[in-house]
């Protein structure tokens, strides 16, 4: 089930100013878990082995671009 929320009347910039905030916080975190995730396809396709994000997020190897695509 779906909720469908509106504004009360006078509040559409100060809704507005929410929203542009919550999405300048996930589009950041999607380029962290999008690193995380390049992380983890890199080592099961090349090195042949498993790791987690948490395994991942304390790898300090950089990719480069050409691993990242």
């Amino acid at each position: 089930m779906q909720d469908f929320f509106r504004c009360q009347p006078g509040q559409e910039a100060r809704a507005y100013q929410v929203a542009y905030a919550s999405c300048k916080r996930r589009v950041s975190d999607l380029y962290y878990e999008a690193r995380l995730q390049a992380h983890v396809d890199y080592n099961a396709t090349y090195r042949k082995r498993r790791i987690n994000k948490t395994q991942a997020r304390r790898q300090i190897e950089i990719l480069t671009r050409e691993q990242y695509l």
